[in-house]
């Protein structure tokens, strides 16, 4: 209505949405009470936003066979005084389950938030000035504990979602569909690591007892997946459980800034390299575990803008104008063919399907609306072809697409295509996510590759060894000769 203004500054996660109600309410003439509103409106965006013509696609154009679905620690009710959030989601996560039932696809849901929040992100529920695990394992006056370890009283809060959430699963006849579950997302890298520890122990306890011993259950890297090597890798208890890992490229500037190749190569090094870190029995990381295995539970194939500072830009629009800038967004044919190689070389990547290692991955997310953020739509994606339907499950993505040194060469450079935003020079370079970019293969945009390689001569470079293949090939066809097995072929992939 005309009266009813944008709130600024705009809502960033639950805790300040929800929150905008209490403070609309209070400084209006409004006598609705502000939670009741705010549930009213929420159920709005829980009963649109996923549809079932969304859980077809899913199924029939993508091929998809899980879903992950985030949930909040809150749901069940767990609300405590001066805390704005609002139950009354759990019905539409019930008619998904059934969604999902008629179509054959299998939910693992996971608690997206934690009280008191595990990381101090956004995604936590509620954002705080920095990144911290503080408020959610930091010690308080309730020491009680039957461990070493003492819990505090969010933590124990964290173990009462688990509970509430896994039995009501059960009691509403969902296990055949909701077939995993995951206890904690993202908790951040200053976490006490034994009170996670204790915490996982504890959660899966609960969680197995109430879905069943077959229940996958996944568990957080704590940002840093070789922490955990040594950890749950006995086949007898820890069966069907997983490291979960997320791997973006847009959150820190330096990734930001790479070229269309040198994305596709930190993916092949930096990317494969912390997917393969974990979970071994031995020290020398040569036997997979035979108990905790890996998945990457989120990436995607956004790779040169910062979401949050994007989001800050479609806000002041919709609050100005009442649309949202970049709504109606077109990708140009060389972005997508680009995006088309970024996906493949992560589906390729993240399945390490030659370490034995990894069990698969989840894309995140799987529809946006509007223009400005459509690298993180699979919808969008499928339908645009910029991104694959998901191979069955007895074809390895690398048997598709080759390797990710393959795809890296099949990747035109064109530098054209990549729009950093926001401008680096306005932002910290020493972000907590950024890494330092000096791996050869990465720096040298593949190129390095090809040293040591036959033809590998000052301006000879990756052409000329296209050409000595083509020679190599002419000279098989006049002698006869047995072919040589120096390389392989890579096959041509409409993009």
């Amino acid at each position: 209505t005309s009266t009813c203004q944008p709130v600024s500054p705009y809502p960033v996660e639950e805790w300040t949405l929800l929150q905008a109600f209490v403070d609309s309410s209070s400084s209006s003439s409004s006598t609705s009470d502000p939670k009741t509103l705010a549930k009213e409106y929420m159920r709005v965006h829980w009963d649109n936003f996923v549809t079932r013509e969304d859980i077809t696609r899913l199924k029939i154009e993508g091929r998809v066979t899980h879903v992950r679905v985030p949930l909040g620690h809150w749901i069940m009710g767990d609300i405590k005084e001066g805390e704005p959030w609002v139950d009354g989601g759990w019905e539409f996560f019930e008619r998904l389950v059934g969604w999902c039932r008629e179509e054959g696809i299998e939910i693992w849901p996971d608690i997206h938030t934690a009280p008191g929040s595990q990381n101090g992100f956004d995604n936590s529920g509620h954002l705080l000035d920095n990144p911290t695990c503080d408020g959610w394992d930091g010690v308080d006056d309730d020491t009680s504990s039957n461990t070493d370890v003492v819990l505090s009283t969010n933590v124990k809060r964290s173990l009462k979602a688990v509970q509430d959430i896994t039995a009501a699963i059960a009691e509403g006849n969902m296990t055949d569909v909701v077939t995993g579950f995951g206890i904690l997302n993202e908790p951040f890298l200053d976490c006490d690591i034994r009170v996670l520890k204790e915490f996982d122990n504890q959660a899966f306890a609960i969680a197995r007892q109430n879905l069943g011993e077959d229940a996958a259950i996944y568990i957080p890297d704590m940002f840093d997946s070789k922490k955990w090597n040594g950890w749950w890798t006995d086949a007898e208890d820890h069966s069907n459980t997983f490291l979960d890992s997320h791997y973006y490229h847009v959150f820190a500037e330096r990734p930001r800034g790479l070229s269309p190749r040198q994305h596709i190569a930190y993916v092949c090094q930096h990317n494969l390299e912390s997917t393969v870190a974990c979970c071994y029995e031995d020290d020398e990381k040569t036997v997979p575990s035979q108990g905790i295995s890996r998945i990457i539970g989120e990436w995607s194939a956004s790779f040169d803008t910062l979401v949050v500072d994007k989001l800050n830009d479609v806000m002041a629009g919709i609050a100005a104008n009442g649309t949202a800038p970049e709504f109606h967004r077109e990708i140009s044919p060389k972005r997508k063919a680009f995006l088309r190689n970024f996906v493949e070389a992560q589906m390729v990547t993240y399945e390490a399907a030659g370490t034995g290692v990894s069990s698969g991955w989840f894309y995140w997310n799987f529809k946006m609306e509007g223009g400005a953020f459509a690298e993180w739509d699979f919808l969008r994606g499928l339908k645009e072809s910029w991104i694959p339907a998901i191979p069955d499950a007895d074809t390895s993505s690398v048997d598709l697409y080759g390797t990710c040194y393959d795809i890296i060469f099949k990747t035109s450079d064109d530098e054209s295509i990549v729009h950093e935003f926001p401008d680096p020079s306005s932002l910290d370079p020493n972000n907590w996510q950024g890494v330092a970019i000096d791996d050869d293969v990465v720096v040298s945009h593949g190129q390095s590759l090809v040293k040591g390689r036959p033809g590998d001569h000052d301006g000879f470079g990756y052409f000329g060894l296209i050409l000595l293949a083509i020679l190599s090939i002419c000279y098989f066809v006049f002698r006869k000769k047995p072919k040589k097995q120096s390389y392989i072929e890579v096959q041509n992939i409409a993009v």
